[in-house]
């Protein structure tokens, strides 16, 4: 029986948190020279790394797949797990923008080209890296083997100096990325580097000497994106949130400390069976989390004339959603059906 790593449970848990933190400070967009903008803007980068981590996890559970079972029972289980809720939660959420957003502009040709473009619903994005990256494990498993340790590393190398500097340098210039790392294939995708490292940092831990430049690095980066951020902002009189982009040198530091500092904290710890349960339950309510958030986000700020900027919906609201929504997702996964959407 495969061995059950609840650190990686905990790191599922807090990182579906940190997506709610971060839809919920949203204020931060909006720049103005204050306290409030100020801490909103700290709540994004402090959780910025929350979708870098679940990349971390897919990478370390299914890049050696192959030591477990076949292809076809890999796409049977990743792709009925997410492909299917993916397509379903976006057409609900067509359907809502519809008659909650009155969007008038609508049919079948309307909906697959939204959904093709990514345009349903915004946090969605997330569905459009991880289901590629599905597809293409099974060739990317030929490369992450303990054999070809130093391949990943080159791999994950190329990817910080293309993406993380070189990318990210074009990013906040607004010019186009160069022909000579825009063409180079592989090392481009654009989060592979993440999916790389989950991988590499679950079959290689780092030694004990080493964990401590893991934190440092994670509070550099969040230093460097904060400070930068806050620069920027100001001499442009707007908020430049492209400054703490996932896809920058600081985004792929930041997540690698704090997966370290789990691991460390967490890797031998053996909860008691109640625990255990209540970890998986919470750890697999994840998804249903992500896709149903933002109707609770949504209707409550309409409903209550909720301000963005105010501290409780950047503070308390958080905790209230993410309650509702485990509460709401934990409910729908009882009922016949409907469970597959919330797997």
């Amino acid at each position: 029986m495969k061995r059950r790593y609840y650190f990686m449970d905990v790191l599922n848990i807090i990182a579906t948190m940190a997506v709610i933190f971060l839809h919920t400070s949203e204020f931060a967009f909006n720049y103005e020279p204050t306290l409030r903008w100020g801490v909103a803007v700290v709540i994004q980068i402090a959780f910025i790394w929350a979708v870098p981590i679940f990349f971390m996890i897919s990478g370390a559970n299914l890049l050696n797949y192959r030591e477990r079972y076949d292809t076809k029972t890999f796409f049977k289980k990743r792709l009925g797990k997410v492909l299917v809720p993916f397509l379903a939660w976006s057409l609900i959420w067509y359907i809502f923008n519809h008659f909650y957003f009155l969007n008038h502009d609508w049919g079948i040709r309307n909906f697959f080209d939204l959904l093709m473009h990514g345009q349903i619903q915004a946090v969605f994005w997330f569905f459009y890296f991880i289901i590629p990256f599905y597809f293409a494990v099974p060739f990317l498993s030929l490369i992450t083997t303990r054999e070809n340790k130093k391949t990943v590393l080159y791999v994950i190398a190329w990817f910080v100096l293309g993406v993380g500097i070189v990318g990210y340098t074009h990013s906040l210039r607004a010019t186009p990325l160069d022909s000579f790392f825009s063409n180079m294939p592989l090392i481009m995708s654009t989060g592979i580097g993440f999916f790389f490292a989950g991988w590499y940092l679950q079959q290689f831990p780092p030694a004990k000497s080493q964990k401590k430049w893991y934190a440092l690095g994670s509070v550099l980066a969040f230093l460097f994106m904060l400070g930068l951020t806050v620069y920027m902002s100001h001499q442009a009189g707007k908020t430049i949130n492209a400054v703490y982009s996932i896809f920058s040198i600081g985004g792929f530091f930041l997540p690698l400390g704090i997966w370290v500092y789990v691991r460390d904290a967490l890797e031998d710890w053996e909860p008691s069976p109640k625990m255990a349960t209540w970890l998986k339950r919470l750890s697999g309510a994840s998804l249903g989390v992500y896709v149903i958030h933002e109707f609770i986000i949504y209707i409550a700020e309409n409903t209550y004339h909720l301000q963005a900027g105010s501290w409780w919906h950047m503070i308390v609201f958080p905790w209230f959603v993410w309650v509702l929504s485990i509460v709401i997702t934990l409910a729908l996964q009882k009922i016949p059906v409907i469970n597959r959407l919330m797997p």
